[in-house]
C-alpha cells in the first residue's frame, strides 16, 4: 500500500509522537492542544500527519513496521482543515481505534459550556474530550462503530460496542446516531439514538420537566433525561452517596440507577476495519 521508502519516512516522523505518550501529565485542565510537550507545540506538524485521516489508518503502518503501541499520533481527517493529536488504541478488540473521550480519575472538569463540549478539552494523553467537530469530522468520512469501555470500583471491566456510530454537524446540535448493539455492559445509548447534544448553556433535550445537562451537569445527547452519562460529575467512593448524591459518571444497564463509575472510554474506528493484513 505503501512504498518502502515512505513507510521508512512517515515512522521516522510518527513515532516519537507515541513515545511522548509514556510521560502522563493529566494533571491541567485545558483545551486541547495541537500537543502536550511544550517543545514539540512550536514544530510545525510532521509530514506524515497528512497521511492518515485516523487511527485505523495508521495501524498497518505499525504492524508491518512490528510497532504496533497505544499512544499519541497526529490525524487529518477528511474534512479537517488541519491535523491534530488523538490518542490510538492499537490493542483492544483488534486495535485501530480513536479515542474520542477518557476519564480515569476525576483531575478534568466536565461541567462544560457548549463551546468547550464543541472544541474539545483536556489532555489526550488522560482524561479529555475530543471535541464534537472533531468527533464529526471522523465519523462523516466512513462508516463507523463505537467502543464504549467501563470500569467500576471494584476493577471490574464491561463493555458496549455499537455497530454504526455518527454525528450530524453542528447545524443539527450534532445530533446522534447509534445502532448495533453487542457485548456485556448493556444498551445504555439505545435511548439516546436521534437525540442532540445539550452543554450546560445549551439545552437541547425532550424534557419538558429538566434541563438535563444541568442537572446531570454534563454534555451529552440527552433524551428525557439520560439512561448513560459518561461525562457526568466525577465522584471518588467516599464522596458518593447514591441518590442523595446524584447519578456521576452513569451507564444504568450496567451497575444499575445510582452507581458513579470510575473510568470510561469512548472510541471509534471504520466498519471496514481488518486488523490482519
Amino acid at each position: 500500500m505503501y512504498p518502502t521508502c515512505l513507510v521508512t519516512f512517515l515512522i521516522a516522523a510518527l513515532l516519537p509522537f507515541a513515545a511522548a505518550d509514556q510521560v502522563q501529565r493529566e494533571g491541567q485542565d485545558d483545551n486541547l492542544n495541537p500537543h502536550m510537550d511544550v517543545e514539540v507545540q512550536k514544530n510545525d506538524p510532521p509530514p506524515g500527519a497528512a497521511h492518515f485521516t485516523d487511527c485505523a489508518t495508521l495501524y498497518p503502518l505499525l504492524y508491518w513496521t512490528s510497532s504496533v503501541q497505544d499512544g499519541v499520533f497526529p490525524i487529518k481527517p477528511a474534512a479537517s482543515s488541519d491535523h491534530f493529536d488523538v490518542f490510538c488504541d492499537m490493542t483492544t478488540d483488534g486495535g485501530g481505534w480513536t479515542v474520542i473521550q477518557k476519564r480515569s480519575d476525576g483531575r478534568l472538569n466536565f461541567v462544560r459550556n457548549w463551546a468547550d463540549y464543541k472544541d474539545g478539552f483536556g489532555r489526550v494523553q488522560g482524561e479529555h474530550w475530543l471535541g464534537l467537530d472533531k468527533i464529526r469530522n471522523l465519523t462523516s468520512q466512513n462508516s463507523y462503530e463505537l467502543y464504549v469501555e467501563l470500569g467500576d470500583w471494584e476493577d471490574n471491566f464491561a463493555h458496549a460496542k455499537y455497530s454504526t456510530f455518527s454525528i450530524g454537524d453542528e447545524s443539527s446540535d450534532y445530533t446522534l446516531h447509534i445502532g448495533g448493539y453487542s457485548g456485556d455492559a448493556g444498551d445504555s445509548m439505545e435511548y439516546h439514538n436521534g437525540m442532540k447534544f445539550s452543554a450546560t448553556d445549551r439545552d437541547n433535550d425532550e424534557s419538558s420537566t429538566y434541563h438535563c445537562a444541568q442537572k446531570f451537569s454534563g454534555g451529552w445527547w440527552h433524551n428525557r433525561c439520560v439512561y448513560s452519562a459518561l461525562n457526568g460529575p466525577y465522584y471518588q467512593p467516599e464522596n458518593y452517596h447514591g441518590s442523595d448524591t446524584g447519578l456521576g459518571v452513569y451507564w444504568s444497564q450496567w451497575k444499575g440507577g445510582y452507581y458513579s463509575l470510575k473510568a470510561t472510554k469512548m472510541m471509534v474506528r471504520p466498519r471496514n476495519y481488518i486488523r490482519n493484513l
